[in-house]
């Protein structure tokens, strides 16, 4: 026992915030500098390898959600050794990280959520029931409250399933603040100090989690947390201290989350926020010269404005972006830029240019390589999508047949957990084949969409295009199957 406590003693000791070794003879859980920092960034948890949690003892007590044990295993064997530490982690104050420790405090699924983020345990030892990403990692489900799209809790208005009982759930496990009152009102008083690589590369890593939970619910109950973070990293970048290169990777990081939150806020219908995000994204790329945010910014204002109503201003945008991507020009960006200038042309009842555009975008997307490096704001863009925005071009052009046709293969063959697209065009799909005067097959097909809307996806955007739908039958159609249909719609979404 005395050769092991001697070896203990000799371990190196790190500082609880920045990582550096500590001193010998410094007893603190900080080293020097980081004491004397009268402004500090806030506490990060370490960055603990999996084998840490995959422990007998430590994952029993995840099992149970007894995370009591799991406080004291982690301040027993890493340097954050205080309870203080621990709550300053987690989001709780001293007096409740004991009262959870001692066993006095009923564990509720929000403050397993805490400890899971805070601590950054890896979500599958909680909970290892998910739904996978496009990259094979799960987000777990797990019981929690979830607005419809009105904003209000689930009730007889909006009748719901339990499919999106984990998102709220999902969404803190990947990565970014559930900021609530007490979050927002700390944060407004926080003046950061040293910034590192790690706050740097945990920006970076913000987007990818939340888009892979925007393809598969929508964007409504994400928008909120992505503005928060958002919010948190203007405040990192705005006050805290670092070097000119982490500098740089912050004011980008910040810029692609400020995207993603902006596209988070398209899909929610919330327009001028997303506009918003959008300019402050492209002031923020050409602050920090880098193309590739521009041209996601400028890709991003294009689709709002032809989905608005604004196709000039959409196609000035398109346009733009590709000027500016040919620096960093790859086929899949060429592409989907040239695809967001034939929607604008599209719009614009300009059938020549769009298909002129439209065979643009099928050259360069035949000419891509299966090494091609894509930025993850890209990765959504395959053959499908191609196909289905190449249907929407049909379609805003009368060409109703080609249409359908793309829309169906832009509806079928969506990979796995792309719902939120896959309701989308469903509901485009729909149109088409109302344009087509089937009617009947229509109603079925709106049919289709209106399940997936209730039951499986939280974006405004898409139940708007089906409230559109649901105008448009009205004024082709007093069959029984559209009235059906329209007073099942009427009957199951919030107005």
């Amino acid at each position: 026992m005395a050769r092991e406590s001697s070896e203990h003693s000799h371990a190196p000791r790190v500082c609880a915030h920045c990582g550096g070794r500590l001193r010998r003879d410094n007893t603190n859980t900080l080293c020097d500098p980081c004491s004397r920092s009268a402004h500090t960034v806030e506490l990060l948890a370490p960055v603990l390898p999996l084998d840490f949690w995959a422990e007998p003892e430590m994952r029993q007590a995840l099992a149970d959600h007894d995370l009591g044990k799991v406080s004291q295993l982690y301040r027993a064997r890493t340097p954050i050794r205080r309870q203080h530490m621990v709550a300053e982690l987690v989001g709780f104050s001293q007096a409740h990280i004991s009262r959870i420790e001692r066993g006095l405090c009923e564990i509720r699924l929000d403050t397993v959520l805490r400890f899971v983020q805070g601590l950054r345990i890896p979500p599958h030892l909680v909970d290892p029931i998910g739904a996978p990403y496009l990259d094979g990692s799960t987000a777990p489900e797990l019981a929690t409250t979830v607005p419809t799209h009105a904003g209000h809790e689930v009730g007889d208005n909006m009748r719901r399933r339990s499919v999106l009982k984990g998102l709220t759930g999902a969404a803190a496990l990947v990565g970014f603040s559930l900021a609530g009152d007490e979050e927002e009102e700390a944060l407004a008083s926080d003046d950061f100090g040293r910034v590192g690589e790690a706050h740097a590369a945990q920006l970076e890593d913000a987007p990818k989690h939340l888009y892979n939970l925007d393809y598969r619910y929508g964007g409504d109950t994400l928008c909120d947390q992505a503005a928060a973070q958002l919010r948190r990293a203007n405040k990192l970048l705005n006050r805290g201290q670092y070097s000119e290169q982490v500098g740089r990777r912050l004011q980008v990081a910040t810029g692609e989350l400020g995207i993603c939150a902006g596209w988070l806020a398209f899909d929610a219908g919330r327009q001028d926020q997303a506009r918003y995000c959008y300019t402050e994204a492209l002031a923020a790329a050409r602050m920090a010269n880098d193309p590739n945010l521009e041209v996601h910014a400028l890709a991003n204002m294009s689709m709002q404005a032809v989905a608005l109503d604004r196709p000039r201003e959409g196609l000035h945008m398109a346009q733009a972006a590709q000027r500016v991507a040919e620096k960093i020009s790859t086929p899949t960006m060429d592409s989907l830029l040239a695809m967001r200038e034939a929607r604008a042309w599209a719009k614009l009842n300009d059938g020549p240019a769009a298909r002129r555009a439209m065979v643009r975008a099928r050259d360069s997307f035949e000419r891509r390589s299966a090494d091609e490096e894509k930025p993850v704001w890209i990765a959504f863009f395959d053959e499908v999508e191609l196909a289905g925005n190449e249907g929407m071009c049909e379609l805003d052009t009368g060409r109703a047949n080609k249409a359908a046709s793309f829309l169906e293969l832009a509806r079928g063959k969506q990979r796995e957990g792309m719902v939120r697209n896959k309701s989308l065009y469903t509901v485009r799909l729909a149109f088409a084949t109302l344009a087509r005067r089937d009617v009947t097959r229509a109603i079925e097909i709106g049919e289709e969409a209106l399940g997936m809307v209730v039951n499986e996806v939280t974006s405004t955007r898409t139940l708007n295009e089906l409230r559109a739908f649901r105008r448009q039958l009205a004024q082709v159609s007093t069959s029984t199957a559209a009235r059906s249909f329209m007073a099942r719609f009427d009957s199951t979404v919030v107005a």
